[in-house]
């Protein structure tokens, strides 16, 4: 009597799903391609067309969004970390401030996409056979700006 018993727990425990993004926040998103500051962990957000988008301060923490088309979606102050950006287009997006440990960024393109401040606590962004990227300490004495001559 006890085994059947416990056998129904622990399926009932196992087949509750870890926390994810709420679906509307994602409903959101994809009518306005804006969702500030919302709860989008673990959405499966793969192959989609997110330019432009404004995901600013938004949890995604452990998303995929490999495949997507992110090139100049604000992504600045988020929390990235565990995100799947496989051969995602980054191109100009604003990352800056935002916490990428352990995010995979391999075939991801990364140009002109703003990292300033994205790497936190002495960390790196690995991209499997292209480039680390290791955040550095700031220079010693200020960078001079010199005006180019018109």
């Amino acid at each position: 009597m006890k085994a059947p018993i416990l056998a129904l727990v622990l399926a009932t425990v196992f087949a509750l799903p870890a926390h994810s993004a709420e679906p509307e926040q994602v409903r959101q998103l994809l009518r306005t391609n804006k969702c500030t500051n919302c709860d989008l962990r673990s959405a499966d957000l793969r192959r989609l067309e997110l330019r432009n988008a404004n995901l600013e301060g938004a949890d995604l923490t452990r998303a995929n969004l490999g495949g997507s088309d992110l090139s100049g979606a604000n992504l600045a102050d988020t929390d990235l970390r565990g995100v799947n950006f496989r051969n995602a287009n980054l191109r100009y997006a604003n990352l800056k401030g935002a916490d990428v440990r352990g995010a995979d960024f391999t075939g991801a393109i990364l140009t002109g996409t703003e990292l300033e401040d994205a790497i936190r606590l002495r960390g790196f962004i690995d991209i499997p056979g292209r480039a680390t990227l290791q955040q550095l300490p700031p220079p010693a004495q200020p960078v001079r700006r010199y005006p180019l001559p018109r």
